[in-house]
């Protein structure tokens, strides 16, 4: 199944980059607008949501072999910005994704670093509520998709370390915050990440969320065919 769901993604992106590459990007986007072309892309959103793991488990990395060289002075400025040590972990249904998090309980903020195979190296800064919600800063682009009502995203461009935390701490909600330890850490990212993935399944995405994303696919892959 998941097989076939990749295989209808591709063609379907192979197709939108045919008439990007031979007829332009004004056609690419009345196409995107046409209800085929809006069509399209909310399968596209869907077998997308489909094809990723409900829940995700941490497995604990004793000595961590960081690819990118950025990732251990993120680490050291975090520890130097009063951030202890949680550990470094393998995510499992994700080849490659490594992850480090961190904890300053007296702030009430977790950080995690990824190390991504393709999509690089980002941080998340991360404050949870005693109601359930959560606030996260994060130094990934915006990708245009809706959030769940009970997230909160800050986007933030690559500054340093300890000026992301003061960042989230100036711009978060003023509420009750849920307390965070080294402990409770990778169960928390795990409880996270199952319960985006829970409102995502259960909430269609629009054409209008998968657009932005299938242009910037589209243009990454007119870059390397040109």
């Amino acid at each position: 199944m998941a097989q076939s769901h990749r295989m209808w993604m591709f063609l379907t992106l192979l197709a939108m980059l045919v008439v990007w590459k031979f007829f332009g990007k004004r056609l690419l986007a009345m196409f995107l607008l046409s209800n085929a072309g809006r069509g399209a892309l909310q399968g596209l959103g869907k077998k997308a949501v489909e094809a990723q793991p409900d829940r995700v488990t941490l497995g604990r990395i004793i000595s961590p072999e960081w690819q990118d060289a950025s990732v251990a002075p993120i680490i050291s400025a975090l520890a130097a910005a009063g951030f202890s040590d949680a550990g470094a972990y393998s995510v499992d249904k994700m080849p490659g994704v490594k992850v480090a998090i961190l904890v300053k309980p007296a702030d009430c903020v977790a950080a995690h670093v990824f190390e991504h195979p393709q999509a690089g190296i980002w941080i998340e800064l991360v404050t949870r509520y005693q109601d359930g919600t959560s606030t996260t800063l994060t130094t990934l682009p915006a990708t245009g998709q809706n959030q769940p009502s009970w997230l909160t995203t800050i986007r933030a461009g690559n500054a340093p370390a300890a000026e992301l935390v003061r960042q989230l701490i100036e711009d978060r909600p003023a509420r009750a915050m849920k307390s965070i330890s080294a402990e409770q850490a990778p169960r928390e990212f795990e409880e996270g990440y199952a319960s985006y993935m829970l409102w995502r399944k259960a909430t269609p995405m629009t054409a209008d969320e998968v657009a932005p994303t299938v242009r910037s696919w589209a243009q990454k892959q007119e870059r390397v065919l040109s």
